[in-house]
Parts: structure tokens; C-alpha cells; sequence
């Protein structure tokens, strides 16, 4: 039986019905793993797009942020083409250079 037009659950009961008992049990796992695949990836994407809307809710846009701690590297004596807010070193440039100005400790 040439099953290529026959979506997985048809294709689990055709093996079944056809007494293939293992074929069907392993067509049946297949259908959970990709349900259950389909719900983690529906998790994910919720996680993904609620997190950043709940912090910008608390915070303000994000982007001002980036733009903020752009402009303190602009300010700066030395050439940074590229700072990254997520670089451990770019954040201490800027936390020594406030620590400096403001006669302060961390």
C-alpha cells in the first residue's frame, strides 16, 4: 500500500487495522513527539514574545536603553565602534569611567 498521501494518523491506522501492530505503535510515538514538539515550540515563542513585552512594560522601550548606553560610550576618551551592552569589558569601561568622575566605588 503506497502510503505517501496519507497523513501519519491515517498511516497509524492502516497499520493497525492491518495488524502491524509494532509499525502502528511506532507511527503512534511519532504523533506524540510531534504534538508534544509543537506545544514546546508554542511555549517558547510565548516565553519569547511575553518577556520582552513585560519588561518594556515595567522599563520603557528597550531601545532607549541601547541608545543610552551608546551615547556614555560616545562620551568616552577612547574609539569603540561597537560597544555591546552583553560584553563584560564594555560594561566596565563605563562602570571605571562613572567610578573615576564620581570619586565613587563599585
Amino acid at each position: 500500500m503506497n502510503t505517501q498521501n496519507f497523513t501519519i494518523e491515517e498511516q497509524e491506522a492502516a497499520a493497525y487495522a492491518a495488524g502491524d501492530t509494532a509499525t502502528a505503535a511506532l507511527l503512534g510515538r511519532i504523533i506524540e513527539l510531534e504534538a508534544e514538539n509543537k506545544r514546546l515550540e508554542q511555549e517558547l515563542e510565548n516565553a519569547q514574545g511575553d518577556s520582552l513585552s513585560d519588561w518594556e512594560s515595567k522599563n520603557g522601550p528597550g531601545y532607549d536603553y541601547v541608545q543610552f548606553f551608546q551615547g556614555c560610550f560616545e562620551r568616552l576618551a577612547g574609539h569603540y565602534p561597537c560597544p555591546s551592552i552583553t560584553s563584560d569589558y564594555d560594561k566596565s569601561v563605563i562602570f571605571a569611567a562613572i567610578e573615576k568622575s564620581e570619586g565613587g566605588e563599585a
